[in-house]
């Protein structure tokens, strides 16, 4: 190891993590050396690693006759099997490939576990400590899994060892073992992780405790990230120890927000909070209270310091502990005080707080809409959407605000602003349409069209509402908008709802009645069958508006407001949504919403509705193409 490599390990250990971690010495002296094995492998595999590995041996022994003296040469030893044994790797999984010539299990049992038994050994070579870790984690896709189950215990106890580098990659090893797969399982299970869960918290925020200043407490990210990968892995088995880790993050919590200045800190800090939030509820709900003790009077002083960066996260933890509460009991009233100032104007003119607002305000209508509506609070949240989607950089925000207004508020409630909601739209429509927002709104029309499908009650009340905006406006609305744009809805519980919805209303009295209507049954069912045909359309709908936050994905009979245990498996904050300006708690999810959640499949809803109405639609179906009359024709038979 290079002079100034030893003094920065001494005298700067996180940046010695940091620049080791994320690749930032690429251009050093042993970057070089490991790219010139490297290449020698591809030509002359054999005998690289013949040459290689004599270095290997000579320096193994020289460190054997002493240690104490010679651990240099031990450094350079495991900086060679590394280079010589690692053929591919990424990031997410260490080494993917290596030297078919090199058996790193045997290496493991031979020199580095020799390292890792004891936390007070290597004292004066804690270089060495550090070396033995990084091969842990290089290698930990390679080894057996006999040989990670033996390492993970001695990992864990060296989260308390003295020297930030050996603690950081102690908690680098721990995160990254803990999210190792193997044939599509996780590697250790809860049931593997609960043994040591509770000394591993325990030894991480005893490193923390040290901490004298904001500063210093939050400049570690890879031992809360750690923190937050430990509650994710112990899943529900986390309860007992629930309590005591609670006190520890809000402790933390609660200083940190003095002079926040580690963004992935702090994001890991949060998730670790949202996690735990999500399995002591889910493993007992009465967890719920103390969580909103302990929580509230922080979150109360954030909100009142005005710490803009914690403010998004602070909403979707909120969003997170309103939507552990039953529906049936109603707004607890410590959410029905902070609904008002969670309107004003002031906290949405902040970009990164709109997606977490509007998530919160799903919850809130997930669980009290009927509430809500009945206290005349529903009209400040249509408010709200108002303002969404006047802009273009947060229309979407508002529909998926709004599709959690129809989907969760009585149908009678809803029928008396549905009137101004589409007023509304259609002013935007008019002035300044956008592929996007026309897409939402095609979206939104077809959920309203989903309502009460059995009665066709969203027929009746979107027929009534535009009818009062203007007799026969929907007839020409349809002609030269909805129809067109509905093949641009994405995403698989989207398409379902338009083709759901707009079959209900192709067979509805009210359509085949009128004359303004009955021309245009034959373009509906076209774009309905050019649809079901169309299995193209793989883009989901956050790719598409470039969003973080979406109010429509899955079954309302399951209304979810948790990411699937599958999503937290390997939960990455490079892929989970982290911006400097907002960052998603993956941890949290979203709010899923199905219109339709009765019928399976958008070709099953096509089917179930249009077949009672066949001989009806005889007369459009006969206009139609030859590939799309066939595919009607044999969904109605089938």
């Amino acid at each position: 190891m290079p002079v100034a490599d030893e003094e920065l390990f001494e005298d700067d250990p996180l940046q010695f993590v940091r620049r080791d971690v994320e690749g930032s010495e690429a251009g050093s002296r042993r970057a070089a050396a490991a790219a010139l094995v490297g290449a020698l492998l591809d030509q002359f595999s054999a005998e690289t690693t013949h040459v290689i590995s004599a270095y290997i041996q000579r320096d193994l022994a020289r460190y054997a006759a002493d240690p104490a003296a010679n651990w240099r040469d031990k450094d350079v030893a495991l900086f060679l099997v590394t280079s010589v044994a690692v053929v591919a790797s990424v990031h997410s999984l260490g080494a993917t490939r290596v030297n078919s010539l090199v058996d790193v299990a045997d290496f493991f049992n031979t020199q580095i576990v020799q390292h890792l038994r004891d936390v007070g050994s290597d004292a004066a070579a804690p270089v060495l400590k550090a070396d033995a870790i990084k091969y842990v984690v290089t290698f930990r896709s390679q080894l057996p899994r006999e040989v990670l189950v033996q390492a993970l215990p001695m990992l864990a106890a060296h989260l308390a060892h003295s020297d930030a580098v050996v603690a950081s990659y102690a908690a680098i090893a721990v995160e990254r073992l803990l999210v190792l797969k193997r044939d599509g399982l996780l590697l250790f299970a809860p049931a593997d992780v609960e043994p040591l869960a509770q000394p591993m918290l325990a030894h991480i925020f005893a490193v923390l405790d040290r901490a004298d200043s904001p500063q210093r407490l939050a400049e570690n990210e890879y031992l809360m990230k750690a923190v937050m990968r430990i509650v994710l892995a112990a899943r529900t088995n986390i309860l007992p120890l629930a309590p005591a880790a609670l006190a520890k993050l809000a402790a933390i919590l609660a200083e940190v927000a003095k002079n926040p200045s580690n963004p992935r800190f702090s994001h890991f800090l949060f998730e670790a909070l949202a996690a735990l939030a999500r399995f002591s509820c889910a493993a007992d709900s009465n967890a719920i209270a103390q969580f909103e003790a302990t929580l509230f009077p922080i979150f109360q002083s954030i909100l009142q310091d005005d710490v803009l960066e914690f403010m998004p996260y602070l909403f979707q933890i909120l969003a997170q502990l309103l939507s552990v509460h039953h529906a049936a009991g109603g707004l607890p009233d410590a959410y029905v005080s902070l609904l008002p100032p969670l309107l004003q104007p002031t906290l949405w003119s902040a970009q990164a707080n709109i997606p977490a607002l509007v998530r919160l305000l799903q919850s809130y209508l997930q669980i009290g809409a009927a509430q809500l509506a009945s206290t005349g609070q529903l009209q400040p949240i249509l408010g709200v959407f108002q303002r969404l989607i006047a802009s273009r950089a947060n229309d979407h925000h508002g529909f998926a605000l709004l599709l959690a207004i129809t989907q969760f508020t009585p149908p009678d409630a809803l029928a008396q602003f549905l009137k101004p909601i589409l007023t509304l739209c259609l002013t935007r429509l008019q002035s300044s349409r956008t592929a996007k927002f026309t897409r939402s709104f095609v979206h939104y029309a077809a959920s309203v069209l989903c309502i009460g499908a059995h009665e066709a009650t969203g027929v009746t009340v979107f027929f009534d509402a535009m009818d009062a905006i203007q007799p026969g406006l929907l007839a020409t609305l349809l002609g030269n908008v909805l129809i067109e744009a509905m093949p641009t809805v994405i995403g698989r519980v989207e398409r379902k709802a338009v083709v759901v919805g707009f079959s209900l209303m192709v067979v509805s009295a009210r359509f085949q009645s009128a004359p303004a209507y009955v021309p245009l049954t034959a373009p509906v069912l076209k774009q309905l069958a050019d649809m079901l045909m169309d299995t193209t359309v793989t883009e989901t709908k956050a790719v598409a508006e470039k969003s973080t936050v979406d109010g429509s994905s899955t079954a309302v009979a399951a209304a979810s407001a948790v990411a699937t245990d599958e999503d937290l498996d390997s939960l990455e904050i490079e892929t989970s949504g982290y911006q400097a300006s907002y960052a998603k708690l993956a941890t949290l999810g979203e709010i899923k919403i199905d219109p339709c959640p009765h019928i399976v499949d958008a070709a099953n809803g096509l089917s179930q509705i249009l077949r009672p109405a066949r001989a009806q639609l005889a007369a459009a179906i006969q206009q139609l193409p030859s590939e799309e009359q066939h595919f009607i024709t044999t969904a109605l038979s089938s």
